[in-house]
């Protein structure tokens, strides 16, 4: 092979690479809103968890009361 088609083999390979690269940078941020959101949506049902919990309580509580 000549100098020159060496020189564009290796340009390709190194854009398919950078290419790889930023397919995966791409993958890791469409995750990140993802998990967010799954976050999220567990923290709000923790939340209707310990509303529920505080009517509970608030209610064995007032038995007690003189």
């Amino acid at each position: 092979m000549s100098a020159g088609t060496q020189e564009m083999m290796a340009s390709i390979q190194e854009i398919a690479s950078l290419s790889e690269e930023a397919a995966a940078g791409v993958e890791q941020t469409s995750a990140s809103p993802q998990q967010t959101s799954s976050s999220m949506e567990e923290v709000a049902g923790s939340s209707e968890q310990l509303a529920k919990l505080a009517q509970v309580l608030t209610g064995l509580v007032r038995k007690f009361q003189v």
